[in-house]
């Protein structure tokens, strides 16, 4: 594993850095970009783009920080992509803030994307503290947080109508005959008797109706 290290009270300067681990005790500036694998350190670090998996330092100052789990005491950057979580126990300085769980005590962000934001009074914590806390105060919220329940805005209401008359589908049946007979130039005729005597007799092998006599 490739490690560069920054010793305390030391000023390193890079236009492009790609390592796995890298070690920041003292001051890092980056004119381009950062890749690593993780970042620590409680030094301080200047760059233009910062790329990792695990950041966690004291101060980070960048045009953009994407990475999985960042923990920092001071984060000013324009866009800051953290797709687990985000800590920072001073100071978030963002104009965007992308992440699942976000911490933090004072901060200036416009906007911000989260699952879950936890805020915390300032006060001087070690990030190892600052992670405890963020820890105790998620679990405390999922134990007093209770589920709300809305009602449902702007929905179509139409109140049930009670003691409505059954359809009567023979009805509607037979006006719609009558009313497509009338249309087609036929006039409907009402013969009494029961229905055996009106209906036609089919002739076997003629092919002729045959009525019953009157």
């Amino acid at each position: 594993m490739k490690t560069v290290y920054i010793p305390k009270g030391e000023t390193v300067r890079y236009e492009t850095l790609e390592t796995d681990r890298l070690v920041v005790k003292g001051c890092l500036k980056v004119t381009y970009g950062i890749k690593a694998r993780t970042i620590s350190g409680g030094g301080m670090i200047t760059a233009g783009t910062v790329s990792a998996d695990d950041i966690r330092v004291d101060d980070l100052e960048a045009a953009s920080v994407t990475c999985q789990r960042l923990i920092a005491k001071r984060v000013q950057t324009p866009e800051l992509f953290a797709f687990e979580s985000a800590a920072v126990s001073c100071f978030l300085s963002s104009a965007f803030v992308a992440t699942g769980k976000l911490t933090v005590a004072l901060s200036e962000i416009d906007e911000v994307k989260a699952d879950e934001v936890i805020h915390l009074k300032p006060k001087k914590r070690s990030l190892f503290r600052l992670l405890l806390a963020s820890a105790l105060r998620s679990f405390w919220t999922s134990l007093t947080a209770r589920p709300v329940k809305r009602e449902v805005m702007d929905a179509d209401f139409e109140p049930v109508k009670k003691d409505e008359e059954p359809v009567d589908e023979e009805l509607n049946r037979f006006i719609g005959m009558f009313k497509l007979a009338r249309e087609s130039g036929y006039t409907l005729k009402i013969i009494p008797g029961t229905p055996e005597e009106n209906a036609p007799v089919f002739g076997t092998g003629s092919g002729t109706d045959i009525r019953p006599a009157a």
